[in-house]
Parts: structure tokens; sequence; C-alpha cells
């Protein structure tokens, strides 16, 4: 395998630390109003909003966990590309793309482009869902 150019391995590590900032945030948020998220899971008819809205902001705060430590980058990614999109198309999407869905398509870009590339050499993980 070729190695790639150390400001790849740089630039996915900030993209890594970046992504698992704005997770581990909103997941607090999340657990700090779970009554406020789950009325808005169900509102938009995402089932078992009280199981879901814990599963997600628990999968958050793992993931977030994960990508600092540069674990399983692709898998996480993948999960964080999901959930982007599925938060694009059920809460979003009708608010347009200014107000809208802008932040959450930079977050899903992020998250695939760590997804695609994984973690870079500046990770714990060897694995290949980590590399």
């Amino acid at each position: 395998m070729r190695r790639q150019p150390a400001r790849v391995d740089l630039a996915l590590l900030l993209l890594r630390v970046i992504l698992a900032a704005v997770f581990a945030a909103n997941a607090h948020l999340k657990w700090a109003a779970m009554g406020r998220m789950a009325g808005l899971f169900m509102s938009v008819h995402i089932p078992f909003p009280d199981v879901t809205v814990r599963l997600v902001a628990t999968l958050e705060v793992a993931g977030a966990a994960l990508l600092l430590a540069g674990v399983w980058t692709r898998l996480v990614g993948a999960w964080f590309v999901i959930e982007m999109a599925v938060a694009i198309v059920k809460v979003v999407w009708p608010q347009g793309f200014i107000g809208g869905y802008e932040f959450e398509l930079t977050l899903l870009t992020v998250a695939l482009a760590l997804a695609i590339a994984g973690g870079g050499a500046y990770s714990l993980g060897r694995d290949r869902l980590s590399q």
C-alpha cells in the first residue's frame, strides 16, 4: 500500500477532531433535552422515538470518542453519513439549503470523506475499519 503524504494525515486528523467535537456537543444536547428530542423524532415519524433518541445520542458519544482515537473511523463515518441523511430527509429538507440542511450536509460530507479515506496515520486503529 502506498503511503500518503503527512499533510493528508494531518487533514484527516483535523476532520476527525472537528467531527467528533460537533457530534459530542450535539449528543450532549440530546441527553439534556431528551423529552424534547423524542418529541421531534415522533413529529417526523421516526419509530420508537424514546428509544431511538437514546440510541442516537449514545452512538454519537461513542462515535465521537472512536473518531478522536482514530478507531473504526470508516464505520463511524458511515454511521454519521446515515444519521445526517436521515436528518436531512426527515427534518430539514423542507427548509431549503440556506437555513435548512447546509449544516447537516457539511457534516455528512466530512463523515463521508472519513468513511472513504479512513483515519490516517495519526490514529490508533490499524484495521480495515480504521484505515
